[in-house]
C-alpha cells in the first residue's frame, strides 16, 4: 500500500511483472500515502510501505498517506514459495495464511474482508472479489515470499502475482511486511489493505494502465474513502507546502514518485485529491471511465496521450482546465482558516 513505484511501462508481452508499492508516512496524525510501479517482464508484484519512525510516522491513529517508495523490478518469472509452517484463517471475501497467531490472521481477514466490501462500491467491473494474504511473522520470511534483497523497511505490503496474456493480473496475493506493519495503527492497517485490494481489483479486470497519478491516486481515493478524516487533516503534509510557496505546479508525473528524487509523501496526497476532485465532481461512475479510458499496454507517452483524449471525451474538459481547477482548490484548502 503506500509505497510503490512502477518504473516503467513495457510493450505487450505475455508475462510481466506489475509491481505496487505503498508508503506509510506521517506528519501530525498519521499520514497514509501509496504508490504503485509498474516493474519488469514477468510477475505482477504491488507493495505499500509503512511510515518511518522518523519523518514518514507520526503515532497518531490515522490512515495516513505520505512518502511512496520505488521498488527494484524483480528479475524473471518467480514462483511463490510456500511459507513453512503456516496456518491459514478463511474470512468470507478472504484468505490469510501466515506464521503469526491465529488471532492475529483472524483480524487481518476481517479487513479484508471490509476492503473487498469497500473496494466493490468503487470499482465496478467484474472481479474475483476475493483478496489473498500472506503474513510471515519475521522479516527473513516476508524477503524470501516476496524474493527481495532490497531496503524494504517502509514497505508495508507487496501484492504480487503474474499477469496473463491479455494483461490481467491472475491470482494476486498481499504479502505483509511484519516489521513496518506493525508500525501502524489499527486505521493505518486497514487503509494499507484496502488500497492494496483496490489494485488487486483493478489489475484483475482490466489490461493496462493508466499514468501513475490516476493510479495511485485511485487506490488511495478509495482507502480514504471511509476514514472520517477532514481532508486538511489527512493531506496536512501537501497543504503545509502549498502555503508556504512550493506546491505543484502540475499533475504529478512518473518521476515525482521517485523516493531517490526527494519527499514523496505530498505526491501521492496530490495524486489522491485529484482523482478526489474528479469523484465529486462527475461521480464514481465517471471516474472509472476516466481511469479505463487512460489505460494502456503501452508507454506513459501513450497513456498520457490517452488520457489527454479521455479528460476530453470522458469528463468534458482538458488536462489544463482541470489542472486549474485542482490547483485552485489545494490553494483553497491551505488558506489559513
Amino acid at each position: 500500500m503506500p509505497l510503490t513505484d512502477r518504473p516503467s511501462r513495457l510493450p505487450r508481452r505475455t508475462s510481466r511483472v506489475r509491481r505496487t508499492v505503498c508508503v506509510v508516512a506521517g506528519s501530525l496524525l498519521l499520514t497514509l500515502a501509496t504508490a504503485c510501479a509498474r516493474a519488469d517482464p514477468t510477475p505482477t508484484t504491488s507493495a505499500a510501505v509503512a511510515p518511518s519512525p522518523t519523518a514518514p510516522e507520526t503515532a497518531q491513529p490515522a490512515p495516513d498517506a505520505p512518502p511512496t517508495l520505488a521498488p527494484s523490478p524483480p528479475a524473471g518469472q518467480r514462483t511463490p514459495t510456500p511459507l513453512a509452517g503456516a496456518a491459514t484463517v478463511t474470512g468470507r471475501s478472504s484468505t490469510v495464511t501466515g506464521t503469526v497467531d491465529r488471532a492475529t490472521l483472524t483480524a487481518y481477514a476481517k479487513m479484508a474482508d471490509r476492503a473487498v466490501t469497500d473496494v466493490s462500491k468503487h470499482w465496478q467491473r467484474t472481479w474475483p472479489r476475493r483478496v489473498s494474504i500472506i503474513a510471515p511473522k519475521d522479516a527473513a520470511a516476508f524477503r524470501e515470499q516476496v524474493g527481495r534483497a532490497d531496503d524494504l523497511s517502509q514497505v508495508a505490503a507487496i501484492t504480487d502475482g503474474p499477469v496473463d496474456a491479455s494483461g490481467r493480473a491472475t491470482g494476486d496475493r498481499v504479502v505483509l511486511n511484519p516489521d513496518a506493519f506493525a508500525r501502524l495503527t489499527p486505521t493505518g492497517r486497514q487503509f494499507v489493505i484496502t488500497h492494496e485490494t483496490t489494485h488487486v481489483a483493478v489489475r484483475s479486470s482490466l489490461p493496462g494502465t493508466p499514468p501513475l497519478w490516476l493510479v495511485e491516486g485511485f487506490a488511495d481515493h478509495v482507502g480514504y474513502a471511509g476514514s472520517g478524516r477532514r481532508t486538511v487533516d489527512l493531506a496536512a503534509p501537501l497543504l503545509t507546502r502549498v502555503a508556504q510557496g512550493g506546491g505543484p505546479t502540475r499533475l504529478p508525473t512518473q518521476g515525482d514518485f521517485d523516493p531517490s528524487q526527494g519527499e514523496i509523501a505530498p505526491t501521492y496526497l496530490g495524486a489522491w485529491l485529484a482523482v478526489d476532485l474528479i469523484a465529486r465532481r462527475h461521480g464514481e461512475d465517471k471516474l472509472q471511465r476516466f481511469y479505463e479510458a487512460s489505460s494502456v499496454r503501452d508507454s506513459p507517452a501513450t497513456a498520457d496521450t490517452a488520457m489527454d483524449q479521455a479528460f476530453v471525451e470522458v469528463l468534458g474538459t482538458t488536462r489544463a482546465r482541470f489542472t486549474s481547477r485542482w490547483l485552485a482548490e489545494l490553494n483553497q484548502l491551505a488558506a489559513p482558516r
